[in-house]
């Protein structure tokens, strides 16, 4: 059976200076499922060893159904920064293991606004993370 794969994970600049977006890319045909939380902790499902992501409020992207693309050959996370000030401290995202794969983002705030969109571009998954930096 071939499932989906996401093919890549990126942050970047949101629509104004307080919001900052990572997305989550996909190839293939079919169905998706996704959840969105915040954890005090991130753990890496099956496992009791804690994820290596900073910030003040972590939030957990569990993607079923899927499997991981090139970024991840050497099932090594991909590991992201943003360039410059931002919302987001940084992103961990694994590859997939029995079709799970999970992306963690670390915000720079203990109360961010997220937003997770599906509709646009298609292929796509969208979580914007807006904060008032101080």
């Amino acid at each position: 059976m071939a499932y989906p794969v996401l093919d890549a994970v990126t942050i970047g600049p949101g629509t104004d200076s307080e919001a900052d977006k990572v997305t989550l890319t996909f190839g293939g045909d079919g169905s998706i499922g996704w959840s969105a939380r915040f954890v005090d902790v991130a753990f890496r499902e099956g496992t009791d060893v804690p994820a290596p992501v900073s910030g003040k409020c972590l939030l957990q992207i569990d993607l079923s159904g899927v499997d991981t693309g090139d970024a991840w050959t050497d099932r090594s996370p991909v590991h992201l920064f943003p360039s410059g000030a931002s919302a987001i401290v940084e992103v961990f995202s694994y590859p997939s293991d029995n079709h799970l794969a999970q992306t963690f983002i670390g915000t720079r705030t203990s109360t961010p606004v997220i937003t997770v969109d599906t509709a646009d571009p298609t292929d796509t998954l969208t979580v914007t993370v807006e904060a008032t930096l101080r």
